[in-house]
């Protein structure tokens, strides 16, 4: 149990273990509000209860935030305060989007990035598919991206049932049963969690790779021995065209 950064993706995942509401013991003036989840039967009935209570004087009442309202009519930006959750595996999700979005200064603005250069779709995209938790990314995908929501529920299903996941060794022999010689990554190459993407090159073809690619967290290509001394562990995405 702690308390993280009122976020997005903390609303998906609150909705989705069955939350609608968020209340707070301070009031709608206090800019930094601290929440606490809530599930009522009836949103509706409950936010009626609450005005038949309501306080003489209007800036005295409490904060109260509804989740699928927030998460319909409130900007990432425009959220604020911290929520106290008993689900801390979002918490990791959390900190890499902070930090790519030092990268990434408009990380949060649906429409800075188009949807294949999302960075925290990408994000979004590898969670699920290494946590098994799809609702989260399809939650997102619904809400800024719906157009595509279809493809990527047919790409989920597909590749959550060939993604492989490899030691050292059984990497290397794989990459070798199929002359693999390069990969590309979602999220940064120098993550453990960066799921591969496998490319086949005709053994005279030779890729440099751009000094300015090096300087991006999404969708790094590097050979396969250099990839091979850097990391453990090595989730795969099989599929070869």
């Amino acid at each position: 149990m702690k308390f993280v950064p009122l976020s997005q993706l903390i609303l998906l995942d609150l909705k989705r273990s069955g939350y609608n509401i968020l209340t707070s013991k301070n009031t709608v003036e206090d800019e930094n509000p601290t929440w606490y989840p809530l599930t009522v039967a009836d949103v509706n009935d409950y936010l009626l209860s609450l005005d038949c209570e309501g306080s003489i004087f209007p800036m005295q009442e409490s904060a109260l935030l509804v989740i699928e309202d927030a998460l319909n009519h409130i900007d990432e930006v425009q959220l604020q305060g911290e929520v106290f959750i008993e689900i801390n595996h979002l918490q990791e999700l959390q900190d890499k989007i902070n930090f790519y979005g030092k990268r990434y200064t408009c990380i949060s603005d649906r429409e800075y990035y188009d949807f294949a250069f999302d960075p925290k779709r990408v994000l979004v995209r590898n969670y699920a598919l290494r946590t098994g938790n799809h609702l989260l990314y399809l939650a997102y995908i619904s809400l800024n991206y719906n157009n595509h929501l279809l493809d990527e529920i047919q790409d989920l299903e597909d590749l959550t049932v060939s993604l492989i996941c490899l030691d050292q060794d059984q990497a290397r022999d794989w990459f070798q049963t199929y002359e693999i010689t390069m990969v590309q990554s979602d999220i940064s190459i120098y993550d453990k969690d960066a799921i591969l993407t496998v490319f086949l090159l005709k053994k005279d073809l030779q890729i440099t790779i751009p000094l300015e690619d090096k300087d991006e967290l999404i969708y790094n290509l590097m050979h396969i021995e250099d990839l091979l001394q850097i990391r453990d562990l090595f989730w795969i995405d099989p599929r070869i065209d």
